[in-house]
């Protein structure tokens, strides 16, 4: 029996989803990040580059930062005064009204006056985008240009129908045979090259769809098409202007406007001041420079070593009009980071900044090997003892590690979760980017100390002046609204200083890690903490409000220790699953010995659902919307947070009790 050719196309698109999507985000991904709970940012690690023939520019197509490449679909001369270059998803509402107006825009204006060039970016959120992303590139290799802005055309205009079946239709329409496509759409090659334009989309400060670069100046949603010929009809002017070398002022045109496009494009994604002191740490560059460059970075990470590549460029091209400042943040997966970062720290300490400064570079160009022996050559190149290593690599030395640990609470309060992690006078650039995007904030950080050199600012005091209004958000401010405890779950002492409010669910894995967490917090302060559970059951979590209502129930018949005694066997916690199922619950119910009948009289008749329903009400009337969140002493914390925010939170309750 054979299968259908439909069938086939989607067979080829899904035999390995999981591989499929994953070496997609692998090809885009641009930092090291923790991935311990739900609000770890950052990205997964970088996969091997695409091969060399990735990335080659078109025939006779200068180099520009928004490159033009040989495996891009393309409409109108290679030469044309405007270049459009339109970063689009197949299932954005948007980008269907944005091809509708470049096709409009296309039939306008002619061929040696207008290009369109298509790039794809497959947003996660759409579950079709990226299949229909890579199904159009096997259109583009199998059938050029013409045949890929004919799939194109009819994707878009069908954009509804969407499906696996469906994209492999819009291929056969568009003139592929059904074969090929098929090979083609199954070729990892092919996903490497829609990764390839997503990718770049990352680099030059694109993150959503659709946004459109018209000889570099960046367009992004979807702008009305009198706007569009706006736009053209100003670079058509500005490109007759510039002489009758066209490869010279495309090239030159794009590279200017691309400045304040990047810039434009990082701005928009986050337009705030953070808070990031200098603190004792690492200094390269004169103390009153006008642009403080701070960033946190991990030995073992490879985009921390790649983008001192990028930082070297960046002191040979600025010279001392920017100082470098070195925070430590290595990451707890990186076995080697600590003791690396450790060492360069007890450098510091010893033989001063510029001895550090050469430590990190020297540890850098080791990396991967971060070995002891490797460390103890850097260590006693640098001129340490025998004695002073001995206690970094025993981690021993108290004073080494408040350092690490002084600008972990500082990455923490800003947000700062992977590796590298930059504040340029305080503007947040992450993961290994390109050199035009630290440019770009080092020429606007230039531009805001200027204004602020009005006499009253020494040079100096500029950093400090543009650190005033910046934000810590890593630092929550404490609640006004009392968070009631009487009548729950609690276990601990009642009269403690500290009292961490719970709002869980049991069905929410990061709410197990949670908990897991909140008993390594009791067992390190003891009796001065006082835990109190608040229902939260999700909607999507199918056993979560029975197993509230179970642990309800035994709170019911056995009090705190029947409560909690259920709770531990819900959240099965010697299992990678929780054990929440009806069997489950009665046969909780029969080891503790509660009544088999009024559990299952709680369960069906839903005896507890008043009490759940207030609980979710008073959390969702706190701000909290998801799980797992925590109330400590006043202060809200949502999400699964590192040990430490907790560890900062509780001690600084007890310091101002003190």
């Amino acid at each position: 029996m054979s299968l259908s050719s439909s069938a086939s196309a989607r067979i080829a698109l899904s035999l390995r989803p999981f591989q499929f999507l994953l070496l997609f985000a692998l090809l885009v991904s641009l930092s090291c990040a923790p991935k311990n709970g739900p609000q770890a940012e950052g990205k997964p690690e970088l996969g091997p580059p695409p091969p060399s023939s990735f990335g080659e520019l078109a025939p006779g197509e200068p180099s520009s930062p928004v490159a033009v490449e040989a495996d891009d679909a393309r409409l109108g001369d290679a030469e044309a005064a405007v270049t459009v270059v339109a970063f689009l998803d197949f299932q954005c509402g948007f980008c269907a009204q944005g091809y509708k107006s470049l096709m409009q825009l296309r039939k306008e204006y002619s061929a040696s006056d207008l290009r369109i060039v298509f790039k794809h970016l497959p947003l996660e959120f759409h579950e079709m985008a990226l299949p229909a992303a890579v199904a159009g590139q096997a259109v583009m290799q199998s059938g050029g240009s013409e045949a890929f802005f004919k799939y194109a055309t009819i994707a878009f205009e069908r954009q509804p129908e969407l499906s696996y079946d469906k994209i492999a239709e819009f291929a056969r329409e568009a003139g592929v045979k059904r074969t090929e496509y098929n090979e083609l759409v199954g070729q990892e090659e092919t996903v490497r090259r829609v990764a390839q334009d997503a990718r770049l989309a990352s680099q030059i400060g694109v993150d959503g769809t659709p946004a459109f670069f018209v000889n570099g100046r960046l367009i992004t949603g979807a702008q009305p098409i009198e706007y569009l010929r706006q736009v053209i009809g100003e670079e058509l002017v500005a490109m007759k202007k510039a002489g009758a070398d066209w490869k010279a002022s495309y090239q030159a045109r794009v590279t200017e406007n691309m400045r304040g496009s990047v810039l434009s494009a990082l701005l928009s994604q986050d337009p705030e001041d953070y808070r990031v002191p200098v603190d004792g740490s690492p200094t390269s560059g004169p103390a009153d420079a006008p642009v403080t460059l701070v960033l946190f970075t991990d030995f073992e990470c490879p985009y921390c070593k790649r983008a001192e590549v990028t930082l070297d460029l960046l002191r040979k091209k600025y010279g001392e009009k920017v100082r470098y400042v070195f925070k430590h943040l290595p990451l707890p997966f990186h076995e080697r980071a600590r003791p690396a970062a450790l060492l360069s720290a007890a450098v510091q300490k010893y033989k001063g900044d510029a001895a550090f400064f050469r430590t990190s570079s020297a540890i850098f160009r080791s990396s991967p090997d971060l070995s002891e022996r490797t460390l103890r050559k850097i260590g006693q190149d640098q001129g340490l003892s025998e004695e002073q290593m001995a206690s970094v690599f025993a981690d021993t030395n108290q004073e080494l590690s408040a350092r690490l640990l002084k600008d972990q609470d500082l990455a923490d309060d800003v947000l700062a979760r992977g590796t590298p992690h930059f504040f340029i006078n305080g503007k947040r650039l992450s993961g290994a980017r390109p050199v035009e995007q630290f440019e770009a904030l080092i020429d606007h950080g230039l531009r805001r100390a200027d204004e602020l050199k009005n006499g009253t600012n020494p040079p100096q005091d500029l950093y400090a002046a543009l650190q005033e209004k910046a934000l810590s958000p890593g630092i929550p401010e404490r609640m006004t609204e009392e968070v009631p405890s009487a009548g729950r779950p609690t276990r601990g002492n009642a009269k403690a200083p500290i009292t961490i409010h719970v709002f869980s669910d049991f069905e929410c894995p990061y709410c197990k890690q949670g908990e897991q967490l909140i008993k390594e917090l009791e067992e390190k302060y003891k009796d001065k903490l006082f835990i109190v559970w608040h229902d939260f059951p999700l909607d999507f979590h199918e056993n979560a409000r029975p197993a509230a209502q179970a642990a309800r129930e035994a709170f019911a018949q056995k009090g705190q220790a029947g409560f909690w005694k259920m709770h531990q066997l819900l959240f099965a916690f010697d299992s990678e699953t929780p054990a929440l199922g009806e069997s489950d619950i009665l046969s909780h119910t029969k080891a503790l010995g509660l009544s088999e009948e009024k559990m299952q009289k709680a369960l069906t008749d839903l005896t507890h659902d008043a009490a759940i329903d207030a609980e979710i009400e008073l959390a969702k009337g706190l701000g909290i919307r998801g799980t797992p969140a925590y109330v400590v002493d006043g202060y809200l914390v949502t999400g699964l947070k590192p040990q430490r925010h907790f560890e900062r939170l509780i001690e600084r309750s007890l310091s101002e009790r003190e």
